[in-house]
């Protein structure tokens, strides 16, 4: 069980540096792409890019944000259900959330077309439908290993949730 945790934790902190590095790529872009906006000289595709890069910012963001559980939640009512309802309602979200990360995973790589490009600049999309695969399978991953951390730790409240 170590391996699959200690892979899980290398491939999730790989895609938290991947959305780090792309966020710092999107700030650079938005910003040339502003300045030369005002300066007069609009780059063409400047959005396309942009949305491209937010893409791949979201999904490689998604592992870590389940590592460290920051998913928004609606604790108002959760709160007040009894332990033994809120693990059922956990496990129900999580088989849902890896369910769908491995059903999109499918999905994309049955549809994977080397060919098809974008309108305007004719940038080639399998290279971000595979990025893509990536973020959701790591996700997924990550949903497999929080999901194992609260099933243990509602059997023993004294285990600590990541396991250390």
């Amino acid at each position: 069980m170590n391996i699959f945790l200690n892979t899980v934790k290398y491939i999730t902190s790989i895609t938290k540096w991947a959305a780090y590095g792309i966020s710092s790529l999107m700030v650079l872009l938005v910003f040339f792409f502003a300045t030369s906006r005002a300066f007069g000289h609009p780059i063409v595709g400047d959005i396309e890019i942009v949305q491209f890069t937010m893409v791949l910012l979201i999904v490689f963001s998604l592992a870590y944000t389940e590592e460290t559980d920051s998913h928004v939640a609606i604790d108002l009512i959760y709160n007040k259900l009894p332990s033994l309802f809120q693990l059922i309602l956990k496990v129900i979200a999580k088989i849902l959330t890896i369910l769908f990360c491995f059903l999109v995973c499918w999905i994309f790589i049955s549809k994977l077309d080397f060919a098809s490009k974008s309108s305007l600049l004719l940038i080639v999309y399998y290279p971000f439908k595979i990025m893509l695969i990536i973020g959701f399978f790591a996700w997924g991953l990550e949903a497999v290993k929080r999901g194992y951390f609260e099933l243990k730790w509602y059997k023993n409240p004294n285990y600590f949730v990541n396991g250390e």
